[in-house]
């Protein structure tokens, strides 16, 4: 039962991670920069100046991933606590 209500939370809040989506990232070339730096090391981005922008950009990425995480769990303890108390 755990799994089928994980299952069906992670697809009913897709438009709740498209919103975080637009909150973090503004455009899809934003997103695409946040992935882009994360997959660079940062001596890389240090040695090229963008060391700032590089950990900025991470950050944004890891929050927005943290996010959709804490959506999921904090909807699943909810319910599951509601449904075992129902049934």
């Amino acid at each position: 039962m755990e799994i089928g209500l994980g299952l069906v939370l992670l697809i009913v809040n897709i438009p709740v991670y498209r919103y975080l989506f637009r909150v973090f990232f503004p455009s899809r070339e934003d997103f695409r920069e946040a992935v882009e730096y994360s997959l660079t090391p940062d001596l890389f981005s240090l040695f090229r100046g963008r060391y700032w922008k590089d950990r900025f950009s991470e950050a944004k990425l890891s929050f927005f991933f943290l996010g959709c995480v804490i959506v999921l769990v904090v909807e699943f303890v909810i319910l599951h606590a509601i449904l075992r108390v129902l049934f």
